[in-house]
């Protein structure tokens, strides 16, 4: 996970962990940003096929409120690195299926739906997990103090992903959001509100009510000077 090249213009990260076919949240952040590098995380091959396609229709009209679809320019510039891997707490790499959705594929998950809340599985495919640690081990720390941010919309895998990144949670990392919506898939109850609020307590974040964010976000108290870094999650 090591392969990539950040370009000189690059000052600051960003991570977004769940991109769907369109990488909308990924997108604002480079529109809005010249300077910042974007690491974005999504075991979908159809989906990063798509992205990496750059004529991306929208396919629920729901989806609108998500943002345009990420321009392939970002890519190409280098300031958009997409990494075709699920994430999780694991030590080493696995292979775990990936349930994938027939109605929606920004809802496959390595947790069987609900179906009664998302449709019927069109497809299992096994695919490679890694942690946020075992990327942040290769980081170049020597360039960047900090990551501005990390996005985490992974169905009902969200609390695993959080607690993959080890303690470079609290050590390197401003700002937290993820989604808490396990109760959609089978095995995954542990991804709810209440569990993520105590750990990222635990890991000395502090829950906040941010203007840009939908889902629960959270800022690292060793990073209280930086409260006004920009972060959007629609």
């Amino acid at each position: 996970m090591d392969s990539y090249k950040i370009p000189s213009e690059c000052t600051h990260v960003k991570i977004d962990v769940g991109l769907s076919y369109g990488a909308n949240q990924s997108s604002c952040w480079l529109d809005t940003e010249p300077d910042v590098m974007v690491f974005g995380f999504e075991p979908h091959p159809g989906s990063v096929a798509n992205i990496y396609m750059g004529n991306i229709q929208l396919r629920h009209p729901s989806h609108a409120a998500g943002g345009k679809p990420l321009d392939k320019k970002h890519i190409d510039s280098g300031r958009m690195h997409i990494f075709n891997v699920a994430l999780g707490n694991v030590e080493n790499i696995e292979t775990m299926n990936l349930y994938m959705n027939s109605k929606d594929c920004g809802t496959s998950s390595l947790f069987t739906h609900d179906e009664k809340f998302l449709g019927p599985i069109e497809q299992v495919l096994p695919v490679p997990v890694y942690s946020l640690k075992m990327f942040f081990d290769t980081f170049p720390w020597n360039k960047f103090e900090y990551i501005d941010y990390i996005k985490i919309d992974a169905q009902g895998s969200d609390l695993n992903i959080i607690k993959g990144a080890g303690d470079y949670l609290k050590e390197r990392v401003v700002f937290v959001t993820a989604e808490p919506d396990g109760y959609q898939y089978i095995g995954a109850d542990d991804c709810n509100t209440s569990n993520i609020v105590d750990y990222m307590k635990s890991q000395g974040f502090i829950p906040v009510n941010h203007s840009n964010t939908k889902d629960p976000t959270f800022l690292n108290t060793k990073f209280m000077h930086l409260k006004d870094l920009f972060i959007s999650q629609r």
